[in-house]
């Protein structure tokens, strides 16, 4: 575009050379567009030897202007405009200002040159913002999932970082449960959003096992996920699919890339190694700690849990109250019905007592026919009432399964800390009220303070 010239500034050298290497180096130096715009004045300034210059610098309407604040503006004129993208670049300068016209072009000219390569570098730099980020996210995310060891904890790290990555207005967090995808994690940054289940076999179908991150313009993927969903992550391991990761529009309003594509990617994989491994540990972790027949703790995590519910008590001053439950007759069944029959009534009692206690209360299988029940928070006189509950269960069990006979149960109760401060002692303690209670005739509950 032409110059809009009435007169000219009148260089103190020839603005070529010296000029083109000035305006390079505030490029170079400057850490922003104000630091580039300052220093280029600051090259014009210098070269004229006047201070009456103004750049005015206008981005989507909206105008900014380097220069003078204490002098007046409202005589100066247009000497030179360049347009970049969408800047647009002004000289102005006072009239008594200006007396020669022929260094304004190359100065215009060098300026478009200078904001050009400003918008190379902070493209570049923003490439490169990207580059570093996606590093740290995934740095990040490979620390922290391989730090959690519960599957549910895995899950929840999953969902949140995810849509903190990508500044997702909502993200949800499914899982296949009878043939559909549960939303397990949620959140939303807007009200009123409801997550619902979804078909599973229309989504497995269109994105199969080891299909990467995709956004739901792939055919038949909208056709299922949720409406406003932008950006789908599966996240799968040895063919099988472990979740899915649906994510709604950012709140920059930048649509989901290539690279943000791609990180999604990469952050599927670690997270699907991350819930792989926690699944793993958990059913490990059951293995060492639960009785394989009832579903229950087994000897030792029963007693590691007493162990620390009579620390607790003595901390806090509470009673903690054991039953420990022996099944009378048991030894009957195993003989009249078989070993078979035996264990299933083994299992029955598993499933009462899980149905019976609270959520804090704890049951396990100490061996063969014995059981015991943890109680924080409870004395033996209350612990009689969930006994009582224990066994009109096993009544109402009888009347629908015949087949057992009566079997009843026999029930020794101890208190920590009254009866005692350790494993070893409160459980001696409970025997002690069971072998009583086995004494006078069964089917007896007994506190071992009634001798």
């Amino acid at each position: 575009m032409e110059p809009m010239v009435s007169q000219s500034l009148e260089p103190r050298s020839t603005p070529t050379g010296g000029l083109s290497s000035a305006i390079a180096a505030a490029c170079r130096q400057a850490r922003d567009e104000q630091e580039l715009y300052d220093g280029c004045r600051s090259v014009l300034v210098k070269l004229y030897g006047t201070d009456a210059l103004w750049l005015s610098v206008t981005v989507s309407g909206s105008t900014e202007r380097v220069g003078p604040t204490d002098r007046s503006f409202d005589q100066a004129v247009e000497v030179f405009r360049c347009v970049s993208g969408e800047t647009l670049l002004t000289i102005h300068a006072e009239p008594d200002a200006i007396r020669d016209a022929q260094s304004l072009p190359h100065i215009g000219f060098g300026l478009s040159v200078a904001l050009e390569m400003r918008g190379l570098l902070l493209d570049r730099q923003a490439a490169l913002d990207d580059a570093t980020f996606q590093l740290g996210a995934l740095r990040q995310v490979v620390r922290l999932l391989s730090s959690v060891h519960s599957t549910e904890e895995t899950q929840n790290l999953i969902h949140d970082f995810m849509a903190e990555v990508f500044f997702a207005w909502w993200a949800a967090f499914y899982r296949l449960e009878g043939g559909q995808y549960v939303p397990l994690h949620s959140r939303s940054l807007g009200e009123g959003m409801t997550f619902e289940p979804f078909q599973g076999r229309g989504l497995d179908r269109a994105l199969p096992p080891g299909s990467p991150a995709t956004p739901p313009s792939e055919v038949g993927v909208a056709e299922v996920v949720p409406p406003g969903t932008e950006l789908v992550v599966p996240m799968d391991a040895g063919g099988e699919r472990l979740a899915v990761m649906l994510l709604g529009p950012r709140l920059n309003q930048k649509p989901y890339g290539p690279s943000e594509i791609e990180l999604a990617g990469a952050l599927s994989q670690a997270a699907s190694i991350a819930l792989t491994n926690a699944e793993l540990v958990e059913r490990l972790h059951s293995a060492a700690t639960t009785d394989g027949l009832t579903g229950l703790l087994n000897r030792r995590a029963i007693e590691e849990r007493l162990s620390a519910e009579i620390s607790r008590s003595a901390r806090h001053q509470v009673s903690t109250s054991i039953a420990l439950m022996d099944l009378d007759k048991f030894k009957l069944i195993n003989d009249t019905l078989g070993h078979a029959a035996g264990d299933r009534f083994l299992v029955h009692i598993g499933q009462l007592l899980r149905k019976h206690v609270r959520s804090l209360d704890v049951s396990g299988r100490l061996g063969g026919d014995e059981f015991l029940v943890i109680l924080p928070m409870t004395t033996t006189e209350e612990a009689k009432v969930f006994v009582n509950r224990v066994r009109d269960g096993l009544r109402e069990f009888h009347k629908a399964n015949p087949e057992f006979g009566l079997s009843t149960i026999s029930v020794g109760l101890a208190q920590a800390p009254r009866d005692g401060d350790t494993v070893s002692s409160l459980l001696a303690a409970a025997d002690a009220a069971l072998y009583s209670a086995k004494g006078g005739g069964r089917d007896l509950i007994r506190d071992v303070t009634e001798g």
